[in-house]
């Protein structure tokens, strides 16, 4: 079984003769990707899952690695949002190796890097703290100090890039670790002790995936396995479907959609709401239209008495509901409402999480991009609506009056939008270097970076709000 699983391995990281990796991952995606992908974006996703052993770092480089520790969804096998894989932003880590490199040393292209250990270590902990689980990929000599150890809590995984399982110098760490309730697994291929197996899978089709995974559990029926870098969001849901614990990839491309096909009621009801409540249309058809249908009577009074909204009275009527909103607060949540509605994929409410966090962070940095923060609110809340719906964007968004931007922004992959909508799909991916290159525009990582942990945070609250009866 070694041995399959070794030529498993082959087949996913060896590319033809005169043919780069990254070219080869380029092909992979571009086979079923509905959206170009540069060679830059494909070595991007494989690079992404690398980490390596730690240092010392300057007081200087952890405060500002403190906010640029990235975070990738990862999916759980209901489809929902398991927790986050966490790494430091590239050039932040290139700035650290730097800085702290021998004379005559590389940057990340040579075996001499660094990871800020701390600061990473301190995102994960806000990560279990909520209630999610917090991977990382390093080296097992990352936290072999006891100051950083303090860090460490249950509901933690780190994928070890050395085999620290059959070194017995380092086994005490092993079980110090352990104590401190850390899952403790390897990358690439099982090993005796690990309890989890994590491996980069962007050179990976579906069929590769799945006798991966089968390979990993005959080798080690016990262990978890857990993916990173899936190209698609179809190849991610057939993973989960096929024994992996946890997964990540690209959730905006699918291997295909439906080319047409009419919307289904509800949608087509929130569609037409929307657009009356963009129109100044009067309250009275609106609040009639909501009376008639008992699930959305019941959701917008539920949103209405939330603490998110932060009414000082209780609302007990349709009516009320719309007299202490506001069109405002009446718009954002039917827009919300639009992407809880689409759940015919088996990730619908993670995606439906991810879009709060795109929609949370494109509000939140207006002011990059000389926009009104609740058109970009909306603009990011939809930017999967056609893979949630399984139809091209353009047929997914006929029924909505949207402005110009948010259009071109969506349909076009254009405008001074798409470039927020960019940067968050990057990060989210873990494709860093993209992301700092759409970052540019906006004043770099540093101005786009805060806003988005801080928009996980606040989808999660959201998320967690609306599954409360």
């Amino acid at each position: 079984m070694w041995n399959s699983l070794q030529r498993l391995m082959g087949r996913s990281t060896s590319a033809p003769q005169g043919v780069s990796p990254a070219a080869e991952a380029q092909a992979g995606l571009n086979e079923t990707s509905s959206h170009p992908v540069d060679p830059a974006e494909a070595a991007s996703l494989s690079r992404s899952s690398r980490t390596h052993g730690s240092t010392p770092q300057p007081a200087s480089v952890q405060a500002e690695t403190a906010q640029q520790v990235l975070r990738r969804p990862l999916l759980q096998r209901d489809g929902s949002l398991a927790g986050f894989e966490h790494s430091i932003a590239w050039p932040l880590q290139d700035a650290a190796v730097s800085a702290n490199a021998p004379e005559g040393a590389g940057t990340r292209a040579d075996t001499w890097t660094a990871v800020p250990v701390r600061p990473l270590l301190t995102a994960m902990g806000y990560t279990v703290g909520s209630g999610r689980q917090a991977l990382a990929v390093l080296d097992s000599a990352s936290l072999t100090d006891p100051e950083v150890q303090v860090l460490i809590q249950p509901g933690m995984f780190f994928g070890f890039t050395d085999n620290p399982f059959q070194q017995p110098g380092l086994l005490p760490l092993l079980q110090q670790l352990r104590q401190r309730g850390a899952q403790l697994g390897s990358t690439g291929l099982p090993r005796a002790g690990a309890a989890f197996v994590v491996f980069d899978a962007a050179g990976l089709d579906r069929q590769g995936l799945l006798d991966r995974a089968r390979a990993c559990a005959a080798a080690a029926p016990s262990a978890k396995v857990l993916a990173t870098g899936i190209r698609t969001l179809d190849d991610l849901e057939a993973a989960l479907h096929g024994g992996f614990e946890m997964a990540a990839g690209l959730f905006d491309r699918v291997g295909s959609r439906r080319e047409s096909g009419s919307l289904a009621p509800n949608i087509e009801r929130i569609c037409r709401l929307i657009n009356q409540v963009m129109s100044d249309a009067d309250t009275g058809p609106i609040a009639k239209e909501i009376r008639g249908d008992v699930a959305m009577t019941y959701s917008m009074l539920r949103h209405a008495n939330s603490p998110l909204l932060g009414l000082t009275r209780r609302v007990d009527s349709v009516d009320q509901a719309l007299q202490f909103m506001g069109r405002q607060a009446l718009y954002r949540w039917l827009t919300t409402l639009l992407v809880a509605s689409a759940t015919s994929r088996h990730t619908s409410v993670a995606l439906q999480e991810i879009t709060l966090a795109r929609a949370r962070m494109m509000e939140q940095v207006a002011h990059l991009v000389d926009g009104p923060p609740a058109a970009l609110f909306t603009t990011g809340l939809l930017s999967l609506l056609d893979v949630m719906l399984e139809v091209p964007m353009a047929e997914a968004l006929a029924p909505l009056s949207l402005p110009p931007e948010a259009h071109a922004a969506l349909v076009e992959h254009s405008g001074p939008w798409r470039p927020l909508i960019d940067v968050a799909r990057c990060l989210e991916s873990g494709q860093t270097e993209q992301a700092a290159m759409h970052a540019q525009r906006l004043g770099g990582l540093q101005a786009v970076g805060p806003a988005m942990t801080e928009a996980w945070q606040w989808a999660a609250q959201v998320t967690a709000s609306m599954k409360q009866p």
